[in-house]
């Protein structure tokens, strides 16, 4: 059994071309593929609700980008005890390198 048939309004019979450069066509195919959609329908979201449809992670992204936010948060909080003047100067080297660590993590993630 096939797909069901479209109603006549829903047809997408009107075709728009467009020519683009080499390098607009791959960063819309980037996006096309993060969002999980084909170049058209990308375009086609995008120019009907003005914004960039949402990225697709995979579920083991997803999750270590939790994880990441989350040693984030700790370390933001380790910081401001550190500021006030409640945790001991030490923890300042230790800190520095898990910003670091953190930092470079996330710049890997992204490439």
């Amino acid at each position: 059994m096939g797909r069901p048939a479209l109603q006549e309004e829903d047809k997408r019979i009107i075709q728009v071309n467009i020519r683009l450069t080499k390098e607009e066509n791959e960063m819309i195919c980037n996006y096309a593929q993060a969002s999980a959609m084909t170049p058209a329908n990308w375009i086609r979201q995008k120019a009907f609700t003005g914004r960039f449809p949402a990225i697709k992670l995979s579920p083991i992204n997803a999750a270590l980008y939790r994880e990441l936010h989350k040693i984030g948060v700790n370390l933001n909080q380790a910081v401001k005890q550190l500021n006030a003047g409640r945790l001991s100067p030490v923890f300042v080297t230790i800190l520095s390198a898990l910003i670091k660590t953190q930092k470079d993590i996330l710049n890997c993630l992204m490439k």
